[in-house]
């Protein structure tokens, strides 16, 4: 299988010593049908099924903040409860409002 690209189909045409350019050319032809032929025979032994990722559910969220007796709401989304304890863990915080589950909890 050594060097393999570099003779006959894959020479793109040259018989003698042959530049790096088409070398190259050759080499990418080479990948490309191999690649299909390897393919082909695993399709034959073996039927791949896409597996399908689980969208991770998002915790909308509410948090109102007070500092120098400035208050500012935000929405925020997290992926984890952990995400949204650390987030309310600071000492601005006032209070903080589940929006899907419509739960209000206060500090």
């Amino acid at each position: 299988m050594r060097n393999i690209y570099n003779k006959g189909d894959f020479r793109a045409g040259e018989e003698g010593k042959i530049s790096c350019e088409l070398q190259k050319y050759g080499n990418k032809k080479w990948r490309r049908t191999e690649k299909s032929a390897i393919e082909d025979q695993l399709k034959e032994e073996v039927r791949f099924l896409k597996t399908k990722k689980a969208r991770r559910k998002t915790i909308w969220v509410k948090i109102t903040k007070e500092i120098n007796g400035l208050k500012r709401s935000d929405y925020k989304r997290f992926y984890t409860e952990k995400e949204l304890k650390d987030a309310v863990k600071n000492q601005y915080v006032t209070r903080y409002f589940y929006m899907k589950n419509n739960k209000t909890k206060k500090k």
